[in-house]
C-alpha cells in the first residue's frame, strides 16, 4: 500500500472509531487472531413466498466469549453480497483480515474481551464459489435439480 493510501485508511478507520465512541489508539489495538469458519444445517427452510429451499446451510464465524448470563452478544450484519468474514484472519498467510478488522477485537470499538461478536451470512449471499462461504444462496446448485436454486424457467 502506498504511503498516501495508508494515510487515508487510517483516517478512515480514525473517523469510524470516533463515530463509534472508541479512541483512535485503538486502531493498534489487538487482532482477533485465526478464525474458523463454522457452519449449521437446517433440514428446510420454507420461504415467504412458499417455496421450499432443502437443506439450508448457513455459515457464521464468531469471537470473544458469551458469558453465563448470555447478555453480552452483538450481530454483525453485512453488505447485499457479503460475508460473515467479519475479522481475523483463515491462516497466518492470507492477504487480508475481515471486512471490519479495525474496530472488531480485543480492545477495539466493538470489543472481544466485553462483547460476544456474531457474524453470519445471509441466503441472498452471491458468493457460493468462494470455499469459504457455505451458506446456501442463489447461486447453490438444488440438489433435486441440479441448477442453482435462484435459475428460474421461462416456461
Amino acid at each position: 500500500m502506498k504511503p498516501r493510501s495508508w494515510a487515508l485508511a487510517v483516517a478512515r478507520l480514525g473517523l469510524v472509531c470516533l463515530v463509534l465512541g472508541a479512541p483512535v489508539g485503538r486502531l493498534l489495538a489487538a487482532d482477533v487472531g485465526i478464525v474458523e469458519k463454522k457452519m449449521f444445517e437446517l433440514p428446510s427452510y420454507t420461504t415467504r413466498g412458499g417455496k421450499t429451499i432443502a437443506p439450508v446451510r448457513v455459515g457464521w464465524e464468531s469471537y470473544g466469549t458469551l458469558n453465563a448470563a448470555k447478555d453480552n452478544a452483538i450481530l454483525i450484519t453485512h453488505f447485499f453480497s457479503g460475508t460473515s468474514h467479519a475479522a481475523g484472519k483463515y491462516a497466518e498467510s492470507d492477504p487480508a483480515p475481515g471486512y471490519w478488522n479495525a474496530i472488531i477485537g480485543p480492545g477495539k470499538a466493538i470489543d472481544t474481551d466485553k462483547w460476544f461478536v456474531l457474524s453470519s451470512d445471509t441466503l441472498v449471499n452471491l458468493n457460493a464459489y468462494d470455499p469459504k462461504v457455505v451458506t446456501t444462496g442463489p447461486a447453490t446448485t438444488n440438489p433435486a435439480t441440479g441448477k442453482p436454486w435462484g435459475w428460474t424457467s421461462r416456461s
